[in-house]
């Protein structure tokens, strides 16, 4: 993972050092599984379009069809903890609290993800921030943290870029190009970055896209996502082992 430039990285350090020193004792606990044991855990994290909105049918979403694809060839145990709705503040550490900011969801959090024991960790929190006028900053701050528990447990993990979204303010349309651009300038190959394949040149949702409510997309942008997961080489890297 790369580090913070300055001045982002002094700023970020200070937002995080209360949650990170809490956070460093996180250790995964085990989990009682009753069904038959796989060579691979993956857990999503994430909102909506994660959780499978705009696919029709749901099997149509791109965690469904990832998941599906990945079993062709890899036993593999999804566990998806993405829910409606949830921004970078819902899926923090149980012990991140942070005043007047949403409170960590604990049976969908991080925190929660470790308990699976899972190989690779998922990230898909596209828009949902910018929706609630959080600040770059503030999202930025949030991944830190986030990917500050993953690193110190050395589980690997995916973050996907933002996704397109038709604010009616121009600058929140804009925010999905920077945040993304910031992400990957952060996070390297981390990042799954597909934002241009979906957007408009004004980062509102591609015709061919669109759900029709503005916010999720349809199977086609479902497929999108899912095929840039699949090609994704932290998943690839996971899956030869």
């Amino acid at each position: 993972m790369k580090k913070f430039k300055t001045p982002l990285l002094i700023a970020c350090i200070l937002l995080v050092a209360a949650c990170n020193k809490l956070s460093n004792n996180i250790v995964p606990s085990p989990v009682n599984q009753k069904t038959k044991p796989a060579s691979l855990t993956i857990v999503i994290l994430g909102s909506s379009t994660a959780q499978g909105f705009g696919a029709n049918p749901i099997d149509s979403s791109w965690a469904k069809k990832l998941q599906v694809a990945v079993n062709k060839t890899t036993l593999a145990n999804f566990i998806n903890l993405a829910y409606e709705g949830y921004t970078t503040y819902n899926v923090l550490p149980s012990n991140c609290i942070i005043h007047g900011k949403p409170t960590p969801d604990t049976a969908r959090n991080i925190t929660k993800a470790l308990l699976y024991k899972p190989n690779l960790v998922l990230i898909s929190l596209p828009n949902n921030d910018i929706a609630a006028n959080y600040t770059n900053m503030e999202i930025l701050s949030n991944f830190q943290r986030l990917t500050h528990v993953l690193d110190s447990v050395k589980v690997p993990y995916i973050i996907f870029g933002t996704q397109p979204r038709d604010f009616s303010a121009a600058t929140e349309r804009m925010q999905l190009k920077t945040l993304n651009d910031t992400l990957k300038s952060v996070y390297s190959y981390h990042v799954n970055d597909f934002l241009m394949s979906l957007s408009t040149p004004t980062y509102s949702i591609k015709s061919t896209m669109e759900y029709g409510d503005g916010i999720h997309l349809n199977n086609a942008g479902h497929t999108v996502i899912f095929n840039s997961t699949l090609q994704h080489p932290i998943l690839k890297q996971q899956l030869e082992q």
